[in-house]
């Protein structure tokens, strides 16, 4: 286990795409992507969901080469831009998948920055009570701000679609998304809701999908739409 605990305040601007047209039509004006990704996002609670009693996300992230576990308190909105504090480590993958279908827990009490958690849910399972699956575009501007291009996919079925850019100075990332979303006649409006949010509004009984293989690829076991 990678033991490199990143702890800061994480600003992101959000914004809702209304179709997989849309998200279309503005990838297509961006620079070609960096890279794809595709991320299966684990929600973790108590079952008398404790954390999020408080206010606390604690997610572990699956990629098909890696896994991060995320701890988000402390949130506020304001339009487009939310504001969190995060802690994250890298942890191994094989385990972090044994957490999300065997039920076999990391020892939080034993990683930096997770004490606090720890603490809060000690003599309680933690087990994934919700998730879900972002096929991501990563794509770099001549602006400096990295803009991120989302595909989301939840446990019944809905789909949503979002631009997302992670910066210090939020409205500028804003004004920059806002001149490639008049470039592809696409109309953008803030985000409300975190993923996770979504998640707890779109719960459902499909299994969890690991994601392997290419991220750029088409969504994994049979979730893809056109």
């Amino acid at each position: 286990m990678d033991n490199d605990t990143a702890i800061g305040i994480e600003c992101e601007v959000k914004l809702v795409v209304a179709s997989k047209d849309d998200l279309r039509r503005f990838l297509a004006v961006l620079p070609k992507p960096r890279r794809w990704g595709m991320q299966l996002n684990c929600y973790l609670d108590t079952p008398g969901h404790d954390l999020l009693a408080e206010g606390i996300s604690l997610r572990v992230r699956v990629t098909p080469d890696h896994a991060r576990l995320t701890l988000k308190a402390k949130r506020g909105r304001e339009g487009a831009t939310f504001r969190t504090e995060e802690t994250e480590v890298a942890v191994d993958r094989a385990a972090a998948i044994a957490w999300i279908c065997d039920g076999r827990a990391f020892d939080l009490a034993r990683m930096p920055g997770f004490e606090g958690v720890a603490e809060r849910v000690v003599g309680q399972p933690l087990a994934v009570v919700n998730w879900s699956l972002t096929r991501r575009a990563i794509c770099d501007t001549p602006q400096d701000v990295t803009i991120e291009v989302d595909e989301t996919v939840f446990p019944d079925g809905h789909r949503d679609f979002e631009i997302e850019a992670e910066d210090l100075d939020p409205e500028k990332a804003l004004r920059v998304i806002d001149a490639f979303a008049v470039q592809a006649g696409v109309v953008l409006v803030p985000q409300e809701w975190t993923k996770h949010a979504r998640a707890d509004a779109h719960r459902g009984d499909r299994p969890i999908p690991i994601p392997v293989g290419d991220p750029s690829g088409a969504m994994p076991d049979g979730l893809d739409q056109t």
